[in-house]
């Protein structure tokens, strides 16, 4: 799904609920005015045909006639009306029968209560629905309104009872209106609602997806960018905010740019890591090339071929050694583990310092263990990686020391910092290229001829800048060899 229309979508939806709403509303409204409207339209036909009823007798023949003649010529006609004397038809249609409580001579006043609606904005003082309060002294029942069924269809009637000036009996004048017609009427408004809210909708999506591709403008112009980009590969792309750049488009274009200055770096860091290890892995192969080619020319008795088994060994050695540093290295980064839980930094360091010890194969190098109490020293890390770093770092002490030199772990703790050193009194690294010995494949001129691959210090690096730690290089005591120094996170 495109932005455009996530974004047309997120708009429309509660718009189209608020033309739902108010399309409901309109209906309602409606049907309330339109029901109300219809109940005064009979109530007031009623009445009229009512009042010409109760006109002296000389005025009714020509009053009567007059009161329907204007019931029917209406916009929208009122034709089925009745007046009955008790069970005599006066005027109109039979089948509208009085209702069933009609009494002839009923004296009873307003059995039903009349009907009544919302005052106007002027407030008319009426008699029982009536302006002229000599309309209302012969009402016996005032209009009211009911609902009844007339020939099988459902009908609302309003009837009104009352007595005419030469009669004393009771007379019931009733007017009604199908329901069907009101709804059909009523549908008819709905559907002009409902195509109204339609309309508004589509008129709606049309103006929102213009305006939202006009917002969007610039972040197609940076999309462009990017596309150009791909077809030709600068060596170094960067977005360039194009004229009147939208405040909302700044991050992303600052962001997208810094991303690109990092995988810029680790693309170089990745080509030079190649190269390096490509030529540190030359080496070793070569000399295994080279005595393969000694043995198979001179064979293996010979006093070459003998050299040549003597230091193929070694090779091979070498580089399996240059082979699992690269690995760890690789792994440092991508390993799937939580780098900052609590663990026992003593307890981790004791395992691995016990089992170097015991790969020592002589003893003209000797190893301590030191640590303040028994209690555990815990840090934040992950104890694998801290088994890795603190072996990475014993190794070199080993491999780097005098004849009949000593190696010292220490273990120290303080408030917020729980610390472990590696102490040995050989050769150790000069000041200044301590800070160099850090960069993969680097290695000193001056190593005691030891084999070396220049990845094991920064491999430790790279393990400690995972689990949060920090990690130095000073010279031990008195000035002699070298005293590495990783310091956790502690733990209270």
């Amino acid at each position: 799904m495109s932005l455009r229309g996530r974004l047309t979508g997120a708009v429309m939806v509660p718009l189209a609920a608020l033309v739902l709403l108010f399309g409901g509303i309109t209906c309602w409204t409606l049907h309330t005015n339109y029901s109300r409207t219809s109940d005064r339209v009979l109530v007031g036909s009623v009445r009229t045909v009512s009042v010409a009823l109760n006109a002296e007798e000389a005025l009714r023949p020509r009053l009567v006639p007059l009161a329907i003649h204007l019931l029917q010529r209406r916009a929208r006609a009122v034709t089925v009306f009745s007046v009955y004397h008790g069970d005599k038809l006066i005027a109109g249609m039979a089948a509208l029968k009085p209702p069933a409580d009609y009494d002839l001579n009923d004296h009873v006043t307003d059995r039903h209560p009349p009907a009544t609606f919302p005052q106007p904005f002027r407030d008319v003082r009426l008699d029982r629905g009536y302006v002229d309060p000599r309309d209302a002294e012969t009402v016996v029942q005032a209009a009211y309104l009911r609902n009844g069924m007339l020939n099988g269809k459902e009908v609302r009637i309003a009837t009104e009872i009352r007595r005419i000036q030469d009669d004393p009996h009771a007379i019931a004048i009733q007017v009604a209106d199908f329901r069907d017609d009101r709804r059909a009427y009523e549908q008819g408004y709905y559907l002009q609602v409902a195509g109204g809210g339609v309309l508004i909708l589509m008129i709606a999506v049309l103006l929102f997806w213009w305006a939202i591709s006009w917002g969007l403008a610039p972040f197609a112009g940076l999309t462009a960018q990017v596309e150009a980009a791909r077809e030709v590969a600068p060596a170094h792309f960067r977005l360039i905010p194009p004229p009147n750049t939208l405040r909302e488009a700044l991050p992303f274009i600052q962001a997208f740019n810094a991303l690109m200055v990092r995988t810029e770096k680790a693309t170089e860091l990745l080509r030079q890591f190649t190269a390096n290890a490509s030529h540190q892995m030359r080496t070793p192969l070569a000399i295994v090339r080279v005595h393969l080619g000694v043995l198979e020319r001179f064979g293996a008795d010979s006093p070459k071929g003998k050299a040549a088994l003597h230091d193929i060994p070694e090779a091979v050695a070498s580089l399996e050694r240059l082979l699992l540093q690269l690995i760890a290295l690789a792994r440092t980064e991508e390993q799937a583990i939580d780098p900052e839980m609590a663990f026992d930094l003593a307890e981790t360091a004791a395992t691995v310092t016990g089992e170097r010890a015991a790969q020592i194969e002589d003893d003209r190098l000797d190893m301590a263990f030191e640590r303040d109490g028994d209690a555990p020293m815990m840090a934040l890390g992950h104890p694998a990686l801290a088994a890795e770093l603190i072996g990475n770092l014993i190794d070199n002490a080993i491999r780097y020391n005098r004849p009949g030199g000593s190696v010292v772990v220490r273990l120290q703790r303080d408030p917020e910092t729980a610390r472990v050193q590696i102490e040995d009194d050989g050769p150790g690294i000069p000041e200044a290229e301590r800070e160099r010995v850090w960069e993969r494949f680097y290695r000193l001129h001056n190593d005691n001829g030891q084999a070396g691959s220049g990845l094991g210090l920064p491999i430790v690096r790279a393990l400690a800048e995972r689990m949060g730690a920090s990690v130095s290089l000073s010279s031990g005591s008195d000035g002699r060899g070298l005293c590495a120094t990783v310091e956790f996170k502690a733990v209270a």
